[in-house]
């Protein structure tokens, strides 16, 4: 049309000289070139025709308004324009700490759940302004960005819709914050990335932190079979507890009447869970501990979380006796009230409560004044025979105790231990009367001996009276008709004198005892015989009877016997033999005059004897049958 084009010129942003020069008029094949801006000369270079503008290695700045100027020949000169928008990427992201130190991508930490958490995203260079964003995922957690200064000082301009700086502003910043007031628990090992883009073009320019995040035990629970525990019998005990990162440490505490002991038990880890198993051997001792078990994360400071369970133990009957606290220290006395406390403590508790008394089961009588309950026995008024040994036995259904043994000492008055007595002693003889009581106690008794006849009541002289433990004697020696009379004993202890006094009645012994009468002999046979008499006086002193068995007409002596009574059996005797029996009383003073007995075996003797009654004859040996005469 107006034929070839003779000069091309590039202008930019308004400039009034050009910045690319393409003069066409020169021979053809050949052309030149002219740049105006020195900054592009290297960077710019157009086709033969001049059509096409080229830029290599575009930058920022490039951006602009271009205008292309064409001149011809033989034709107006034409223009053209045409915006060029260059997109530059941040040369830099960082990611800063709330103390404004850099962060390395990869793991981050540790960190602690609950605690705060505040990065910086720092965005360096870009155009546009680019936008800064934190991601955790697909979920954005922030993107309010802020645009600072080369010196790092904020300057008021936030980065709304998009709007952009000048390529040539310099070489800003823009950063993001975020801002976690407390870590939540569903931050552990995740992934949170800062995203910086300016354009639709190219990538997102990013960086990842992967968060190490320590976590507390959620949850910690004491497991239990449900079923109570039992003395001696081995138990396990399971303590779960979830949530904690690293995996949590479990540990063990029994408290016991204030007193804390520590309790070694295996644990095993899987996932966020860790199970601890107690295997004890329960005592009595630990029904009613408390059993704790602490979950914590040792990587986290006062990062505990506990939970308790109180010990039910079953156990047999732990049994102790006591007497009563109320009867203090004092001795108990007969005819006072005395009660017996049976302390038990058993799981379960005890249905039956046995009392005993020297082996003997104590039952109630309330007529007897013997009160029984399950806890206390009550005797009312005391009596000596109550002394000894208690016991109580509680049974459940583990089984029976029996308790410590109490012994029940009870103080009473001296009784006596014997009879009144009667002794008969001659003028002149010593005679050693003992005085034996019963009386508790026992080893401070003291004797005060009476004498009594028809006349007066004397107290015998103290240095006569011997005292031990039990008992007083008293050597007395009677020295005329008035030394005979009774004796009385009284004993004293510290509950009081004896009630009635231990009683000797002393008499004259001044004789041998008299002859036995009435001799016969009674159940004859041919080989035995018995002799029956009659005792006589004893002359006042015990008596005892002495026979002796002679062979006749020898004289010699077969045997003899002694009994406390007149009557003797004589075996192992000869068939046809005569025999003399003499029968004599004997005591202390001497022998009686004997009393002779023939045993003749002739028969006209036998017949004659038969005829007057035959008391003095044994048996004829023709009449076998015979037993008596």
């Amino acid at each position: 049309m107006g034929g070839a084009p003779v000069l091309v010129l590039w202008y930019k942003d308004g400039a009034r000289l050009p910045f690319y020069t393409l003069d066409l008029r020169e021979g053809e094949g050949e052309k030149r070139e002219v740049f105006v801006d020195k900054s592009m000369q290297g960077r710019v270079h157009a086709d033969e025709p001049g059509a096409y503008l080229t830029l290599d290695n575009l930058q920022g700045q490039d951006s602009g308004r271009y205008k292309c100027r064409v001149d011809f020949e033989n034709s107006p000169t034409l223009s053209a324009l045409v915006n060029l928008t260059v997109y530059v990427v941040p040369s830099r992201l960082q990611v800063l700490d709330s103390n404004n130190m850099p962060v390395s991508a990869g793991f981050y930490g540790p960190l602690v759940e609950g605690s705060p958490l505040t990065l910086y995203c720092v965005a360096t260079g870009g155009w546009p302004t680019p936008q800064v964003s934190w991601w955790k995922g697909n979920l954005l957690l922030a993107n309010h960005s802020v645009v600072i200064g080369d010196d790092n000082d904020y300057l008021h301009h936030e980065v709304m819709n998009g709007g952009m700086m000048s390529p040539s502003a310099g070489m800003r910043q823009v950063k993001t914050k975020l801002m976690i007031p407390k870590i939540p628990r569903d931050f552990v090992h995740a992934n949170l990335t800062c995203q910086v883009s300016n354009n639709n073009i190219t990538e997102p320019l990013s960086t990842t932190l992967s968060l190490d995040v320590l976590l507390r035990p959620s949850s910690v629970k004491i497991k239990s079979s449900g079923s109570p525990l039992v003395e001696g019998r081995q138990a396990r005990i399971e303590c779960v507890a979830v949530g904690a990162y690293p995996s949590a440490e479990l540990s063990w505490e029994k408290v016991q009447l204030g007193e804390k002991t520590k309790l070694h038990a295996s644990s095993r880890n899987l996932g966020d869970q860790t199970s601890s198993y107690l295997v004890i051997m329960p005592e009595a001792e630990d029904h009613g501990a408390t059993l704790t078990c602490t979950a914590r994360n040792p990587k986290i400071q006062n990062a505990e979380l506990s939970t308790s369970t109180r010990l039910q133990v079953h156990f047999a009957p732990r049994v102790s006796l006591k007497l009563g606290a109320t009867l203090g220290t004092e001795p108990i006395t007969e005819g006072k009230d005395v009660y017996f406390e049976c302390d038990v403590a058993s799981n379960p508790e005890q249905h039956k409560t046995i009392w005993h008394h020297n082996g003997e089961k104590v039952e109630h009588q309330l007529k007897a004044g013997i009160l029984v309950s399950s806890s206390n026995l009550v005797l009312q008024m005391v009596r000596r025979t109550s002394a000894g040994n208690y016991t109580c036995t509680a049974v459940n259904s583990l089984g029976a105790t029996k308790s410590n043994v109490v012994p029940l000492h009870i103080r009473y008055l001296p009784v006596c231990v014997d009879t009144p007595q009667t002794v008969a002693v001659a003028e002149g003889e010593d005679v050693r009367l003992t005085c034996r009581v019963d009386a508790q106690p026992e080893n401070d008794l003291e004797f005060t001996w009476y004498f009594n006849n028809t006349l007066d009541t004397v107290e015998v002289e103290r240095h006569r009276v011997q005292v031990r433990a039990g008992h007083s004697f008293l050597d007395y020696t009677p020295r005329s008709a008035r030394d005979y009379g009774t004796l009385s004993c009284w004993a004293h202890n510290t509950v009081g004198t004896q009630a009635d006094p231990c009683r000797f009645t002393v008499v004259e012994a001044v004789r041998p005892p008299d002859s036995v009468a009435n001799c016969k002999l009674v159940n004859l046979t041919v080989e035995t015989l018995e002799v029956e008499c009659s005792p006589g006086s004893d002359g006042g002193l015990p008596q005892r009877f002495e026979a002796r068995v002679f062979a006749s007409p020898t004289n010699a002596l077969v045997t003899t016997m002694v009994e406390d009574a007149p009557r003797f059996h004589v075996g192992g005797l000869t068939p046809g033999q005569d025999y003399v029996i003499t029968v004599t009383a004997v005591n202390d003073k001497g022998p009686s005059k004997p009393q002779e007995i023939d045993a003749e075996q002739d028969e006209e003797s036998w017949d004659s004897r038969l005829e007057t009654g035959c008391k003095h004859v044994l048996c004829h040996p023709s009449q076998m049958d015979y037993t008596m005469c």
